[in-house]
């Protein structure tokens, strides 16, 4: 049910309290914001019995928007980038058929927020696996949006640009047994445009359904010091692609020169600390060089 309470007061502080629950919640399991749009929860994962879910949108912004409500089909690459697509290939298998949402359009003034009912149908007559598709929320235009214009000095026209933006979460459908299994492989350290160390590596993934899930990299000193030298959270493999390149940025400590000792690269299942894969490199100093074993 839409928020549209007539009291700004209070409307301005339930509003304060939604973003205040989701912000907790967030540590479990973040949010996705663009623009002005935050969602909860990122994505959305029918497995088992559950066949309901909710997502919460909210309008931090000074305007209201429109957002249209859709379902758009993508598929990863190796670099984990989406391309739409409009037909599956072998092993992929779409969700917009079986699932259906309410409302299509939602209109969020100013500090709003409006809940999304999004439901399994027809799960019975599917067959074991994986299916997904993607809701997409994208604003309308303004009737200015792209092409407000003002004229100045000696007839010249300017043309003031707006952004539109969208913003995508994934429906995933799972039924049956997950065979799902990831690997770490062809783990290097390597400088980024001469000047950022970086570790590149490919996640592979093998079974019938994606995996997702959160990096965590520890350098560990030859003193056995360890430090965190980065995060990255959401990352993901989707069928039906086996392998994705992944290059995460270290943050380097002070007065540490990663010459010697290891580092130790941990993939973990989202929101939990449950280990789906890690792997190491191993370094070692010689001649006044860094080199890999």
């Amino acid at each position: 049910m839409l928020l549209n309470i007539k009291d700004s007061f209070f409307t301005t502080n339930l509003f304060k309290y939604v973003l205040l629950v989701v912000y907790l919640i967030t540590s479990i399991q973040p949010l996705l914001a663009q623009g002005n749009l935050l969602i909860y929860p990122k994505r959305v994962v029918f497995e088992g019995r559950k066949s309901i879910e909710k997502i919460t949108l909210a309008n931090t912004g000074k305007d209201t928007v429109v957002y249209n409500i859709s379902f758009v089909e993508y598929r990863m690459n190796k670099k984990g980038e989406l391309k739409i697509i409009s037909e599956a290939e072998d092993g992929e298998r779409f969700a917009s058929s079986n699932v259906r949402f309410f409302p299509r359009k939602v209109t969020l003034a100013p500090n709003e927020g409006q809940t999304v009912k999004v439901q399994l149908r027809r799960s019975s007559t599917l067959d074991d696996g994986e299916y997904r598709s993607h809701l997409y929320f994208r604003a309308e235009e303004d009737k200015g949006a792209l092409g407000e214009t003002s004229k100045v000095k000696d007839s010249v026209i300017s043309v003031k640009l707006k952004a539109v933006f969208g913003l995508s979460i994934p429906c995933i459908i799972r039924k049956g047994t997950n065979t799902t299994t990831v690997s770490i492989s062809d783990l290097k350290l390597i400088k980024l445009n001469k000047q950022f160390d970086v570790l590149q590596f490919n996640l592979n993934r093998n079974g019938n359904m994606s995996a997702y899930g959160d990096f965590t990299i520890n350098y560990v000193a030859p003193n056995n010091t360890v430090y965190e030298v980065a995060k990255m959270k959401g990352v993901g493999v989707y069928t039906p692609g086996i392998l994705r390149n992944i290059k995460i940025k270290l943050n380097k400590p002070e007065n540490i020169n990663f010459l010697g000792g290891y580092f130790n690269v941990v993939f973990t299942k989202n929101e939990s600390e449950e280990v789906l894969t890690e792997e190491s490199l191993t370094l070692k100093v010689k001649k006044n060089s860094q080199e890999q074993i």
